[in-house]
């Protein structure tokens, strides 16, 4: 993610309630928004959300939260990131369900456009109630693509134990993911 040095002023302007730094931030900040939704639509397989769209949407969520403050650029991203694959899992499930009422749809229609998002969403959920942190950091690498120095700043342990759990949470994955198939 590209994000010029004075992203994380603005982010704390912004939490001191300096609505004009909301404003200025939007513009520095767009175009990482943009190759994060492009990233993600990718990852998740064909969908009919566009990537300017899942950006506004995310946006929009994004200004309907009244209070929610970032501690930094990393912050930000991950918050926007998860906001970004909640958007696209719901997507997802409105257009399996459509799909399902249509008289037309053959037995392999919806779980060839949908079922990789649905699928990961699903071992996402499963690793997180095995284990929050894991889960966490799972959520941040993949949909966030930080860091393991970024992850570890927010989820306050150091890089080295995020790169274990890392290796912990993407053999689960993998394993919840391959018993699908």
């Amino acid at each position: 993610m590209s994000a010029g040095p004075d992203i994380t002023e603005f982010l704390e302007r912004a939490a001191r309630g300096d609505s004009a730094a909301v404003d200025a931030l939007i513009p520095r900040i767009y175009a990482s928004l943009r190759q994060l939704a492009r990233r993600q639509r990718v990852r998740e397989g064909a969908h009919t959300l566009e990537t300017t769209a899942l950006v506004h949407e995310a946006y929009l969520t994004l200004a309907r939260q009244n209070g929610v403050t970032f501690s930094d650029r990393a912050h930000l991203y991950a918050y926007m990131s998860r906001v970004m694959r909640h958007i696209l899992i719901d997507h997802a499930r409105r257009k399996n369900a459509q799909k399902r009422q249509s008289s037309e749809m053959t037995a392999g229609e919806a779980r060839s456009e949908f079922v990789d998002v649905l699928a990961l969403d699903e071992a996402l959920n499963k690793l997180a109630a095995l284990d929050q942190r894991l889960g966490r950091v799972a959520e941040l690498r993949l949909f966030a693509e930080l860091s393991s120095r970024e992850i570890a700043e927010i989820t306050g342990v150091n890089a080295r134990t995020v790169e274990r759990d890392w290796l912990k949470a993407r053999t689960f994955l993998s394993g919840c993911l391959m018993s699908d198939r």
